[in-house]
């Protein structure tokens, strides 16, 4: 039996933890506004919203119910109402304020999320609080949405609602940039901005409630990209924002910081705020119709991008390290963005600069190194084609590798290092089968004489029926690679690897044997009875090729044009 005192200490310890456990549900219970459903308004209600217009508190702006659009979206609402009051007359509906909270008679009612395009008066679209709460259960699954962007605000049909535009602090990239990447992440409802931003390392302990400044960082280190909304609801460790697509990814991860409001940039074509990431508060979980998800206890994985930068002329140096976030969508692009940032800063100047570009990407199971030589013509902003193959990292047609960390070494030099390939032509009359035939190719490099390199190309022997021969002379660029269509993903980043670089001259020389593509490989000079049985083993693994030599030869000019040389071969 036990003694009566361990008894009432254990009575007291029940009665404790109970008492704890009604304390936590109360308190959550309070904390969790009460909430009210589209078809409990009408027209003429007021209430306000909650948004940060400078620093991190929330202030508080005057909203009136004008009417509920039913069914404006699949299965939701758009409630329509007008503000006032925080200067929202003159500055109208402001980017940046997606997920503000809407209180109507001190019931959630949702977030403001869309706008339109030039509007007179400050009107606003409200997503529905009880369709961003379902979205909880998304969050909770591995369902996957499309990754198409959503359209923005004053894109297309101007009499339509559309989410409203997200600012994207830029920190670390020139105006040239910010300028393409507008352009770019257009689609997407971005509105990139200059915000000097510096990433979630100012020491300042995020606390996100309703109405907050909340960022999703795309890309953080030395170069920053962070998109800028608000806070709807905070609950569970558990945050909804923004109230409208980000770009649908569906379940995607990407570190959510606190947004700190620097200033309100009024325009006529639509106001924005001004704003930098100020504290790391968790991790994007989903992405989805009605609004975002983010989980206050996750830190989300991000891919190491490090770049060494070196004018051979100037002697400049500098090193970047960035980590940027990792989706099928924004990924290569966000990439490509801190590449050309990387570029501009090895030119740092309006001169004409060739630049070879060393990509190394560690996948899952293997690693794929790539180098080019380009040509960027008044140090302006690199050529996308040059950094296009940053593309094929994340996306092959046989799925989505898995990017463990790129590395980008530049060397660039403030000359036009450019040739044409003006003419090509054979140093005699005819050639005789099986012997190599002098080709001269005439190349005229930029604002230097005409420079004459001689090839031997070998004349294809046994058989008679060929009776000229024809080469072809590409620019390594506009060559075909040397490859067989690729059978799995390793063979075609073996067939990413194989291909011919800017500098590269390259010969196309036809034989007089067939070729075969077989199970991603690519065969030369084989004999009529092999690829009669390697046709026969299966009619999808291989298919008939031209058998084409290609001689490649390095030099040291960007090379541009082509040309074609022809020679008799001599009958016996």
């Amino acid at each position: 039996m036990k003694h009566p005192a361990a008894q009432r200490r254990i009575h007291r310890l029940a009665w404790a933890t109970l008492g704890l456990l009604l304390l936590l549900w109360h308190s959550q219970a309070a904390d969790a506004p009460e909430t009210m459903r589209p078809d409990q308004l009408k027209s003429g209600m007021k209430g306000y919203g909650l948004s940060v217009f400078k620093g991190t508190k929330p202030e508080r702006f005057e909203v009136e119910v004008l009417g509920v659009l039913s069914n404006a979206f699949p299965r939701q609402d758009l409630i329509l109402i007008r503000l006032s009051g925080a200067n929202l007359e003159k500055h109208k509906v402001i980017a940046g304020m997606s997920g503000s909270p809407i209180y109507i008679s001190g019931k959630l009612i949702g977030a403001l999320a869309y706008g339109w395009g030039f509007e007179n008066e400050p009107l606003a679209g409200v997503t529905p609080i009880h369709n961003m709460l379902a979205e909880l259960d998304h969050a909770d699954t591995n369902a996957v949405a499309s990754a198409s962007p959503p359209v923005a605000a004053g894109k297309g049909n101007e009499a339509a609602p559309f989410p409203l535009l997200t600012p994207l602090a830029l920190g670390g990239f020139s105006p040239r940039l910010i300028a393409r990447a507008a352009e770019e992440l257009a689609p997407f409802g971005f509105l990139p901005t200059a915000a000097g931003s510096h990433g979630a390392t100012t020491g300042i302990t995020a606390r996100l409630e309703p109405g907050s400044a909340m960022g999703v960082e795309l890309i953080r280190g030395d170069l920053n990209a962070v998109a800028i909304g608000t806070v709807t609801w905070v609950g569970n460790n558990r945050v909804l924002a923004f109230g409208h697509p980000f770009f649908q990814a569906g379940r995607i991860e990407a570190p959510v910081v606190q947004g700190e409001v620097h200033a309100i940039m009024s325009s006529v074509a639509r106001s924005f705020k001004l704003a930098s990431a100020a504290g790391e508060a968790g991790a994007l979980i989903g992405d989805w119709q009605s609004c975002i998800v983010a989980d206050t206890r996750r830190r989300a994985r991000m891919i190491p991008v490090t770049m060494a930068v070196h004018n051979r002329d100037t002697g400049h140096r500098a090193r970047y390290a960035v980590e940027v976030i990792e989706n099928e969508a924004l990924s290569a692009r966000l990439v490509q963005m801190a590449i050309a940032e990387g570029v501009s800063a090895a030119s740092a100047s309006s001169q004409d600069t060739t630049v070879r570009i060393a990509l190394t990407a560690e996948l899952n199971d293997r690693t794929v190194r790539l180098t080019d030589t380009v040509f960027n013509a008044g140090g302006g902003l690199l050529a996308a084609p040059a950094i296009e193959p940053v593309n094929a990292f994340f996306t092959t047609p046989f799925g989505h590798p898995v990017v463990r960390r790129i590395d980008v070494q530049i060397e660039a030099v403030l000359q036009r290092r450019t040739a044409e390939i003006t003419r090509a032509f054979f140093r005699k009359a005819q050639a005789n089968r099986g012997e190599a035939a002098q080709l001269s190719v005439v190349l005229k490099p930029y604002n230097r004489p005409e420079v004459t390199l001689t090839i031997a190309v070998p004349v294809p022997a046994g058989t008679d029926s060929q009776r000229q021969l024809t080469v072809a002379v590409l620019a390594g660029t506009d060559a075909p690679p040397d490859i067989a269509p690729p059978d799995s993903q390793n063979d075609f980043f073996d067939a990413l690897e194989k291909q011919h670089r800017g500098t590269e001259l390259v010969l196309l020389v036809p034989q007089s044997s067939q070729g075969l593509a077989h199970r991603g490989k690519l065969l030369k000079q084989l004999p009529p009875s092999a690829i009669t049985v390697l046709s026969d083993e299966s009619a999808t693994a291989a298919s008939g090729q031209p058998d084409v030599q290609q001689i490649v030869v390095p030099t040291e000019w960007v090379l541009g044009g082509q040309a074609a040389a022809r020679i008799p071969i001599r009958q016996e």
